[in-house]
């Protein structure tokens, strides 16, 4: 037992030095590192941004007050948090960045978890049960998988009326079916090893052997498709957001990265006056601000949403890379 846990650690041990050295996987996890000891303090002490709630956006201005408020330039002379401007409604971009790359996490993590544990098991029972249930899983698993993810959040998105769960819905509906995939392809690699035969000898039940067995070993895949998917749920996330800050209101209340671009457009329709006399209040769009010469608004948060995704992509090759046992041993 002792030589055993031994083995264990030096090949844990081992793993952890490839992933030190591993280029992609340093740079990816500790730009990754950052933005997740920012998303922490961000919840444990939103007050050194100036505001009560990192999650609501309410927190950063006061819309009704703030309408006509012009956006400032970058600068230096007015504290850390104006050194990227303002937006619209007198926000400052660089907290609402950092508060927005909370959020986008928040969404990301659990969204991809749940799609890669329903694809994971489905996958892994599956093939391992039974050859019909195998065929049944990899059919549909095939014909979700052909959808495009953003026309999924769409169709989704209009069906359950433009909430936070319609893009739940849509991207779990069709990214369960990759983990599906990828679990069907390292069961049938797994479930013939020599460990799985002794298992079995040894009066092992097949849920024990899949548990136990088939899954821990198949989970270096999945686990380097799931750091590739959260840049993909954040890609979903803001694109969706910002093609529709006027109607997916579900997202209007939060500093999401695509509201930001956007101009928080969403929220202002949301939160500004609605004068029945004199119509409803149209809010400020980036668009109309970029076009006016207020380049920073769009410009800024699109170059940090382009490093978190780079960044989350970059680790995710260095992690498959070491997950490799041509590179572990």
């Amino acid at each position: 037992m002792i030589r055993i846990l031994q083995e264990n650690g030096s090949t844990a041990s081992h793993l952890m030095s490839v992933l030190v050295r591993n280029r992609s996987a340093r740079v990816g996890g500790a730009v990754i590192l950052f933005f997740v000891t920012v998303s922490i303090l961000n919840l444990a002490y939103p007050e050194y941004m100036g505001v009560t709630n990192a999650f609501s956006i309410r927190s950063f201005t006061n819309f009704s007050a703030n309408l006509d408020a012009v956006p400032t330039p970058p600068t230096f002379s007015e504290g850390w948090e104006y050194i990227f401007g303002t937006t619209a409604y007198a926000i400052p971009i660089l907290p609402a960045i950092l508060a927005s790359i909370t959020v986008d996490l928040a969404f990301a993590v659990p969204i991809a978890g749940i799609s890669a544990l329903m694809g994971t098991i489905a996958g892994v029972l599956c093939t391992y049960l039974s050859r019909k249930m195998e065929m049944g899983m990899l059919a549909v698993a095939g014909i979700v998988s052909s959808f495009p993810l953003i026309i999924s959040v769409m169709i989704f998105g209009m069906m359950l009326s433009f909430t936070i769960s319609g893009i739940v819905v849509g991207i779990v509906f069709v990214m369960w079916s990759y983990y599906a995939l990828i679990a069907r392809n390292m069961t049938l690699d797994i479930r013939n090893r020599q460990y799985i035969e002794a298992s079995r000898a040894a009066g092992a039940s097949k849920f024990r052997v899949i548990f136990r067995h088939v899954i821990p070993n198949a989970i270096s895949p999945i686990m380097s498709r799931f750091s590739l998917d959260l840049a993909t749920v954040i890609v979903i996330l803001s694109a969706i957001d910002y093609i529709f800050y006027s109607q997916f209101i579900g997202l209007a209340p939060y500093p999401e990265m695509g509201s930001l671009i956007a101009a928080f457009q969403g929220a202002g329709a949301l939160y500004g006056p609605h004068n029945p006399l004199s119509g409803p209040y149209i809010p400020v769009n980036s668009a109309l601000l970029l076009f006016q010469g207020d380049w920073w608004i769009v410009v800024i948060p699109i170059i940090f949403l382009v490093i978190l995704v780079l960044s989350l992509i970059s680790f995710s090759t260095g992690l498959r890379e070491t997950l490799d046992p041509r590179v572990r041993f």
